[in-house]
């Protein structure tokens, strides 16, 4: 009996102590990066990475250079599929992605119809 209760008390200790570990964390997204900020944060982040990584980062800096946020989009879209990155490689490529989803939204509500189809097409792959 006496094994019962103390096998009993250390397994709600251990629940409790992973319960306690577990709770700490937060999980609200990354916050987005301007459209500024986001050449600058790409040449950082992927500057000495692989040559597929630097090649997807360049091609979304390209497209923002001449506005074109829906090329940006998707690019940053495979950038983030891109098998084997680095933690820090997959918070930028999200807040890379969060801050390229304003840029399309403003440039909908302003009348682009290539961003409107960009934001469906997002919706309706998630």
């Amino acid at each position: 009996m006496k094994l019962r209760v103390r096998s009993l008390l250390w397994f709600m200790a251990a629940a409790l102590a992973l319960l306690a570990a577990g709770c700490g964390r937060s999980s609200a997204p990354p916050p987005p990066l301007a459209a500024g900020q986001i050449p600058a944060e790409l040449r950082r982040v992927f500057d000495q990475s692989r040559p597929d990584f630097r090649a997807s980062a360049g091609r979304i800096i390209s497209a923002l250079g001449t506005n074109d946020y829906v090329a940006a989009y998707l690019e940053a879209q495979q950038l983030c599929a891109l098998p084997d990155e680095t933690p820090e490689q997959r918070t930028a490529g999200a807040r890379v992605l969060l801050g390229l989803t304003a840029l399309l939204q403003t440039a909908q509500a302003q009348g682009d119809p290539m961003a409107t189809e960009a934001l469906k097409l997002h919706r309706t792959s998630r």
